[in-house]
């Protein structure tokens, strides 16, 4: 058993050598694809999953539990901001109808 930090829980975790080396891998695999601001995200996220698992009874984190946490915690993608699809048909009647006059909600 390793103990791991992450930003989000404030105490080191028990967790699998191999558990650890998945985290250390997704927080990289992140910051080169997406630059440190969203690893250090994808860091709270986890860290903040991690404290409920804890609080929640699980004594340590294993290597499936960590695939778990790190596989699917919703990390933002970076062109939100920009709606396709329904959104951007939505977002057209909506500034069409605030430059006429209408509620722009």
């Amino acid at each position: 058993m390793e103990q791991i930090t992450v930003a989000g829980h404030p105490e080191p975790v028990p967790a699998s050598e191999v558990a650890a080396r998945l985290l250390r891998q997704r927080l990289d695999s992140v910051r080169d694809e997406r630059g440190d601001a969203a690893a250090d995200k994808l860091e709270k996220l986890v860290g903040a999953r991690i404290g409920t698992l804890l609080a929640n009874g699980t004594p340590s984190i294993d290597v499936a539990t960590m695939r778990a946490i790190v596989d699917y915690v919703e990390l933002p993608a970076e062109d939100e901001a920009e709606p396709t699809g329904l959104g951007k048909t939505i977002r057209g009647i909506k500034d069409k109808l605030a430059q006429r006059g209408g509620p722009a909600r």
